[in-house]
């Protein structure tokens, strides 16, 4: 360190940890916030007194619950990670920081393209996934891919976009870091909505980037403190709390919705899961990931059956999103216009898979399917 220059923030320093992802999920922050307190503290100041010891200022540049959340991220995806107040505004960062003129990417979620489309007065182009690469392009990666849980090969991707000069950038909401490790495989930057499974409880917005450089998350977030793209201070620390138990949440979410994918086999024309050996990627998943995770979708025999089964279950809410401790279950054309009109995608909970099977059943039924 050269004379004089103050120390990085400890969010900033390398992780060294090889603790399992339970371990860190409860020590990557140890020592951040010195201290009698177990649980960590909620700080919802805005501005600090000058010449702290801690270096705060303004809570748009620091504040410590979002130093833990970070320290934690960064090291459940073995790099740093930087929060958003959204997974689009994630997305839009990403874009802001490598300002790439083209982006190949293909399907998943529809949110993603509507960013890259705001985009395109500034000069920055959608292409196809399999468009050929040039140096500086962002190959976007979607794995397992919204709504059908299409699984693609991270480190097959890494080595085609590095072979171009390209930044291969995967959204591994799906996956969480549990389940799988896209900075191991060689992507450069790894997205999630937080949204999703890693604050879990369907109360907190957010978005996450991780890196494998401390410099460049640094760079991130200078950049974030100018866009004011940053997380609240309330849905930081219910990020942080439920980031506690997303070991236990996602394994637990994951093996059910393995039972229930294995289930609707055969009693509906088609389920999508990567648990399944007729999945396209059934092998891949088996590769890379730990489990084929949380999320299946299904297909009907027609779009009225589909529309129609949501309101036949007692258990499945009929809402949007994912990655909650409450399972839901959504007719998928309702937000997404290019989706397929038979399909609906479910998000699996923590209810006893028992129970979500009896559900399904009788929902089934209930909509016209009597072999359920």
């Amino acid at each position: 360190m050269a004379a004089g220059a103050a120390p990085k923030p400890e969010s900033e320093q390398p992780m060294t940890s090889t603790g399992k992802p339970e371990t860190l999920a409860l020590h990557a922050d140890d020592g951040l916030e010195p201290g009698p307190d177990v649980a960590p503290a909620l700080h919802p100041t805005t501005t600090y007194a000058a010449d702290n010891a801690q270096g705060l200022v303004y809570s748009r540049n620091d504040q410590p619950t979002r130093q833990r959340l970070e320290a934690v991220l960064g090291a459940l995806e073995g790099g740093h990670a930087v929060v958003y107040g959204s997974g689009l505004a994630a997305v839009g960062a990403l874009l802001h920081h490598l300002h790439p003129k083209r982006v190949a990417i293909g399907g998943g979620y529809h949110g993603t393209h509507a960013v890259i489309a705001q985009w395109a007065g500034l000069g920055v182009a959608s292409v196809p996934l399999d468009a050929e690469l040039g140096r500086g392009d962002v190959l976007w990666v979607e794995t397992p891919k919204n709504p059908m849980c299409e699984v693609a090969d991270i480190a097959e991707a890494a080595r085609r976009a590095h072979q171009a000069g390209a930044w291969l950038a995967v959204d591994s909401t799906f996956a969480t870091p549990v389940l799988q490790q896209p900075l191991a495989l060689g992507a450069d930057f790894v997205m999630h909505s937080s949204t999703k499974f890693l604050a879990g409880h369907s109360d907190a917005l957010g978005g996450v980037l991780a890196v494998k450089e401390a410099e460049r998350a640094g760079r991130l977030r200078a950049e974030r403190a100018v866009q004011g793209s940053v997380l609240g201070v309330l849905e930081t620390w219910l990020t942080l709390r439920s980031l506690r138990t997303l070991t236990l949440r996602v394994e637990r979410q994951s093996g059910t919705a393995t039972r229930l994918a294995g289930w609707l086999a055969g009693k509906v024309p088609r389920v999508w899961h990567p648990s399944l050996p007729g999945h396209p990627g059934y092998e891949v998943a088996r590769e890379q990931m730990r489990g084929p995770g949380g999320v299946l979708s299904i297909e009907l025999d027609s779009e009225e059956l589909a529309r129609a089964l949501p309101a036949q279950l007692k258990l499945f809410r009929d809402a949007t999103s994912l990655g909650g401790v409450e399972s839901l279950i959504e007719w998928r054309k309702r937000h997404d216009a290019k989706a397929l009109p038979a399909l609906l995608r479910v998000s699996v909970g923590l209810e006893h898979p028992d129970d979500l099977i009896e559900d399904l059943r009788q929902g089934l039924r209930a909509a016209g399917l009597p072999n359920a």
